[in-house]
């Protein structure tokens, strides 16, 4: 079925950040066949590949960095070590969820305070596409994708993702280690009238563990706004976390052209506000290893947007 023009105003405002400029482009984009169709209209439309700088192809490159003989990444340190930079994670979190809650779970202009409150509905409706793409993951290995007693939502935010996971569980849990968007986040559900969501906030990488158990964990632009050793530590006791025949889709990237991390250097350093950084893909595969979990799949994404390098969501399952 064509989509509503409701959708199509969405979509102006998410993926362009601004209102279309008449009735008759309505009307001709609402007849795409579904919401893929749309989406893919729009990024592939020239106004959008100017605003981002994309190139004039709409599929991602192929094959990216495969002359690339070394990932400089440490990942190892000690607890001392670990606990100092997950502190300072926090506390710029803290800060974004003070001044911009919204705006720090999706980067596009249109979700800052000043013009949010007409963009907010889409906001949540990414959300919900980004749920279902998860989903989609378990639908592909024949799995359960709905009816879960208990699902994590792994660096919740606002709630973006909590509100789309609510129709598919008993009970979701949003864990942040911001308290600013945390209480968006609690208002927001409150508002939809959801009462199946609860929030936890989460003080030291240990903390993950004491949540209990999960059947499906979804996370996505989260792990990589943090260094290395925080992605590793949080991952492993993402999935240490899963009940048997419990999923884990997570979205993690896996090489950041010229990255070289180490981690005392960081310590001695500023790290920016919003950082970004990779893992190795054989370290995310070790720890998948040594919790005892299996791959279902994994996807390369482009969450990574310009900046150069790789991303992939890892589907995995504790058999």
């Amino acid at each position: 079925m064509p989509v509503s023009k409701e959708l199509v105003v969405q979509a102006y405002r998410l993926i362009l950040g601004r209102e279309p400029e008449n009735e008759q482009v309505l009307e001709a984009n609402a007849k795409a066949t579904d919401w893929r169709e749309l989406r893919r209209a729009f990024l592939s439309s020239s106004e959008f590949k100017r605003q981002t700088g994309v190139g004039m192809s709409n599929r991602q490159p192929i094959g990216q960095f495969m002359d690339v003989r070394t990932n400089d990444v440490e990942v190892d340190c000690t607890a001392e070590q670990l606990q100092q930079m997950f502190d300072g994670i926090a506390r710029n979190w803290k800060k974004f969820g003070e001044t911009e809650p919204h705006w720090s779970v999706l980067t596009n202009p249109v979700f800052r305070q000043e013009t949010l409150a007409e963009h907010l509905d889409a906001f949540f409706l990414h959300g919900k596409a980004d749920v279902q793409n998860a989903l989609n993951f378990l639908s592909r290995a024949d799995l359960p994708a709905t009816g879960f007693d208990r699902v994590m939502d792994f660096g919740c935010g606002v709630g973006r993702l909590t509100v789309a996971l609510a129709p598919h569980a008993r009970t979701v849990v949003g864990v942040d280690i911001s308290p600013s968007h945390l209480r968006e986040a609690e208002i927001t559900v409150r508002d939809k009238l959801l009462d199946n969501c609860e929030f936890k906030q989460i003080h030291t990488v240990d903390d993950v563990e004491k949540l209990g158990t999960f059947d499906l964990i979804v996370s996505r632009i989260v792990l990589q706004h943090n260094p290395p050793p925080i992605i590793a530590a949080i991952y492993r006791r993402l999935l240490n976390t899963l009940r048997p025949g419990g999923a884990a889709i997570i979205q993690i990237p896996t090489y950041m052209k010229g990255q070289k991390f180490r981690v005392a250097d960081y310590l001695a350093s500023t790290a920016p506000a919003m950082e970004m950084n990779a893992i190795p893909q054989h370290e995310i595969f070790r720890i998948i290893r040594e919790t005892g979990c299996e791959v279902i799949e994994v996807r390369e994404t482009d969450d990574v947007g310009p900046i150069g390098g790789l991303s992939h969501t890892f589907a995995v399952r504790r058999p």
